[in-house]
């Protein structure tokens, strides 16, 4: 099969070309080779043209007999410094981190309100319960509603709404691995280290105005030119030559917030916390007239798309524009949301896109010799999936061709928490425990975790490496080193 693969010497489109020339495949690889993605200077990898698919002049004859167009290109935020999310974080003057007894434990719609299936952390648990003991605090819960920034109910929280859902819930989260969370070694309180003039240490945040903590849209205009533009470039070239398929990655960022459920209501697609909450260290999403904590379930792909960034914005756009170029054309589009992907660059190609995010932060954390650190209350749950298995993904969808518009998460079916995440890390290394900080970002998503059942079926998709063993293996090895 002859596939043009755009963004080819990126993080995930290395791993996708090789893969590709591995399983046999006529490879047309490509690349602009962005300075804010390959850093200055940067030469193409061997078999890779740099070209930008903005120049439809230069897409015309790479078309030519292409069965299927891979197109990965796209500019990213690399200066993450946390979870994912392009902004540094913050918290209230003077906090102090958040003492945590043990691990965050995952947390499932239908769980306890403690033990393994307890939603969020014990920390935020109990600071939630003491804030609703609280008479103002809790009178200002009960008066809160969905306008005040809570999100989208699907259904009205009575009864009948709850046993609708009741019917649904068995088929939510299928392909989610069910098992216990990862363990991780029991920990410490937070121990804050005093400051030479005898305080606790300086103030989180610096004083910051409210609302300028996190993404900003200063790059907006940056990520359109690139990537909605240069989609609709390329789309449009796909049209005049014929070409009839699509593969684009996409990225779990374009669902914004994850989805939840209450105890007898749901699902509820959340919006921003408040800063008032977040001061105070609940970070769990909350029913606004009761105060009643959320429990997250796996996102499908049916779910509301609410970006909160740029970034996200703009690969919602490529999804839109390849949803008009399908029915425009008749071809095919399948949709890989990829989520949040770690590993290490194919060989010495080190895009500054695999050095980005909370993974790579916290192996470089540790290379120094000091602590992971861990934002909010270390609860946040995610699915950590290895770019290895996002390449396999990848070629699945480029031999399997799919009818009309398909979107499909790419996760590890492994949901994880970012204390567990940092933990695993530490014990790799035989570095420091981590320390939960309680900094935050207002636009930070709480959780978000993929329902994989669709890609399993679809693609014959299956994972094969489980975030224990591939973070460790991150982990293990240096930064400065990449892989054969």
């Amino acid at each position: 099969m002859r596939v043009l693969l755009t963004g080819a010497a990126g993080f995930i489109g290395a791993h996708v070309h090789r893969a590709l020339v591995a399983a046999g495949h006529d490879v047309v690889a490509v690349d602009a080779l962005l300075e804010a993605v390959h850093g200055t200077n940067a030469a193409p990898p061997q078999d890779v043209s740099s070209i930008d698919i903005r120049a439809a002049e230069a897409l015309e004859p790479l078309l030519r007999g292409v069965d299927v167009v891979c197109h990965l290109a796209a500019a990213v935020p690399v200066d993450v410094v946390s979870d994912g999310v392009h902004g540094e974080a913050v918290g209230p003057r003077g906090a102090d981190p958040i003492y945590v007894v043990g691990p965050p434990a995952l947390g499932r719609a239908g769980a306890g309100a403690s033990g393994d299936g307890a939603a969020g952390s014990s920390a935020s648990r109990r600071a939630s319960a003491e804030m609703l003991d609280d008479g103002a605090a809790g009178s200002s819960v009960s008066r809160r509603t969905a306008s005040d920034g809570e999100g989208v109910n699907l259904h009205r929280d009575t009864e009948s709404a709850a046993q609708d859902e009741g019917a649904k819930s068995a088929s939510y989260g299928e392909g989610i691995d069910e098992a216990r969370p990862l363990s991780g070694p029991a920990t410490r309180p937070v121990v804050r280290h005093s400051g030479g003039d005898g305080s606790s240490g300086p103030a989180v945040g610096g004083g910051r105005r409210p609302g300028v903590d996190g993404p900003t849209m200063s790059v907006g205009p940056m990520f359109a030119a690139h990537n909605d533009f240069g989609t609709a470039v390329l789309l449009a070239a796909m049209e005049r030559a014929g070409v009839p398929r699509l593969v684009l990655g996409s990225s779990v960022a374009v669902y914004g917030e994850g989805r939840y459920r209450g105890l007898r209501g749901g699902p509820f697609f959340p919006g921003l916390r408040r800063r008032a909450d977040l001061d105070r260290g609940m970070f769990d999403h909350r029913l606004p007239r009761t105060g009643e904590i959320l429990t997250w379930e796996p996102v499908g792909e049916d779910a509301p798309l609410r970006p909160r960034t740029a970034y996200a914005a703009s690969k919602l756009a490529q999804e839109n524009y390849a949803l008009a170029w399908g029915m425009t054309t008749g071809g095919t589009v399948t949709v890989l949301r990829y989520h949040h992907v770690y590993g290490d660059s194919v060989g010495g190609n080190a895009t500054l896109a695999a050095h980005s995010g909370v993974v790579a932060r916290f192996r470089r954390e540790l290379e120094s010799g000091r602590a992971p650190l861990v934002f909010e209350d270390g609860g946040q749950v995610r699915d950590f999936v290895h770019v290895r298995d996002v390449a396999a993904a990848t070629v699945a969808a480029v031999e399997r061709p799919l009818p009309g518009f398909v979107p499909l998460n790419i996760s590890s079916g492994h949901p994880v928490t970012l204390w567990e995440v940092a933990s695993i890390m530490s014990r790799a290394r035989g570095g420091p425990e981590p320390v939960v900080s309680g900094r935050y970002r207002t636009t930070d998503i709480r959780h978000i975790v993929a329902a994989s059942d669709r890609a399993h079926h679809a693609l014959d998709f299956t994972p094969r490496i489980p975030p224990a063993q591939g973070l460790t293996d991150y982990a293990r090895k240096s930064a400065n080193q990449t892989r054969p």
